[in-house]
């Protein structure tokens, strides 16, 4: 199931939340979906996959981080999605080291406590341009979400 599962899981996401899907055509290998959100901006997913229960490690090797590209990580339990990190391409580079970002294992703060903000946060893709100037910063977003709640 795996990897179909994954993307199964970000294509049901983010079309209930009114985004237009696509498939990159022949020579976009990088890229697995491109997206037009309700704002009418587009922007690319790479999709990755972890299990439950295992290290949380989203692997990405090497990429070339783009303003208007995402990397979805989705947790596997059983095989099944249960939830995912839709992080700035950005913001995935920051934190990774050497392509791996690793959400348990880090010294002091586990990143997955400091990049909550970005756990199951659909809304960055499908309102990109409501989001993008905070995109990166995980404090920043966080204020601009809230101001986005009232």
């Amino acid at each position: 199931m795996g990897t179909d599962a994954a993307q199964r899981y970000v294509i049901d996401h983010l079309q209930q939340r009114g985004a237009v899907l696509f498939t990159p055509v022949t020579g976009a290998n990088d890229v697995h979906l491109a997206a037009r959100g309700v704002d009418d901006q587009y922007v690319e997913i790479l999709i990755t996959t972890t299990t439950q229960g295992a290290p949380a490690v989203f692997h990405m090797g090497r990429f070339r981080p783009r303003q208007h590209l995402f990397v979805v990580g989705v947790v596997l339990e059983d095989g099944d999605p249960s939830e995912a990190w839709v992080l700035p391409s950005g913001g995935f580079a920051r934190f990774a080291d050497a392509g791996n970002l690793d959400l348990d294992g880090r010294d002091g703060e586990p990143l997955r406590q400091r990049l909550a903000i970005y756990r199951n946060r659909w809304k960055l893709i499908t309102s990109y341009a409501k989001f993008r100037s905070t995109l990166t910063d995980p404090v920043a977003l966080q204020l601009q979400l809230a101001l986005d709640a009232t």
